[in-house]
């Protein structure tokens, strides 16, 4: 791939965790589910989540959004380091993120690996990874998913 081709898959990725970081501080779900293809694989060290529902993707959402403000989280500040096209259609790129209340960082930067497809035409989420424990975010969200999730979601294969 060219250096021009890859700034713009950097920049298709920055775009996205802009967009959704800004919609998870705001609680602003209709643009933040705008940003993901149903079905999603989310993939921590503990486990893989597939969200295969809007109501998945929604409860992960307000669970994240909960958790945000519990720790008073007021910034999520994340930067895209790698990404590069795949084909035409598909973005592989990586990530760091930092999560601050005020001036304080509320936990240590993490790292976090995604996928993008181009459907429906616009650039989507299919697949996310993260470098979390059951301490951060995603890993909060995640720890107690299949009593929370109603059916919802759950650990891979059986979420409908």
């Amino acid at each position: 791939m060219s250096s021009a081709e890859t700034l713009q898959a950097k920049d298709v990725s920055q775009m996205l965790l802009d967009k959704t970081g800004k919609a998870l501080l705001s609680g602003d779900f209709e643009t933040f589910e705008q940003c993901f293809a149903l079905p999603h694989t989310i993939d921590t060290p503990d486990r893989k989540t597939i969200l295969k529902t809007q109501s998945a993707l929604r409860l992960m959402f307000f669970k994240v959004v909960a958790d945000y403000r519990d720790r008073n989280v007021t910034d999520i500040i994340r930067f895209c380091e790698v990404a590069e096209y795949k084909d035409l259609t598909t973005i592989e790129a990586t990530h760091i993120s930092h999560m601050m209340a005020g001036s304080q960082r509320v936990i240590e930067p993490y790292p976090g690996f995604s996928v993008i497809k181009y459907i429906d035409d616009r650039w989507q989420l299919t697949a996310t990874q993260y470098a979390v424990d059951n301490e951060t975010n995603v890993g909060r969200a995640l720890k107690n998913w299949d009593q929370d999730a109603d059916n919802a979601a759950a650990p891979i294969g059986t979420a409908e």
